[in-house]
């Protein structure tokens, strides 16, 4: 990561730090991610550092939300897409 993208993560993971440390709930703080606009790759990192997780656990706290819905049906077509692609080999 560049240098701005890593101050931006260490910034929004101090004003994510905490929402997580209030009752240690993903998805209460990927709900607050949401509303401040913190989407994607950048929720996952910051998701990682708040909680001090692997990046997998991260992502499944990510994608397990309820308001990150959206994003796990994507993930999920893309990943069908994947299998598919393969089958056709």
């Amino acid at each position: 990561m560049d240098a701005e993208r890593t101050a931006r993560i260490a910034a929004l993971a101090a004003t994510a730090g905490p929402v997580w440390a209030e009752n240690h709930d993903g998805s209460a703080l990927q709900a607050f991610l949401k509303e401040i606009g913190c989407d994607g790759v950048d929720a996952v990192m910051v998701t990682r550092q708040v909680v001090g997780c692997s990046l997998g656990e991260a992502q499944e706290m990510f994608l397990a939300a309820p308001c990150r819905a959206a994003e796990l049906a994507s993930h999920n077509a893309f990943m069908e897409g994947l299998e598919r692609a393969q089958g056709d080999l």
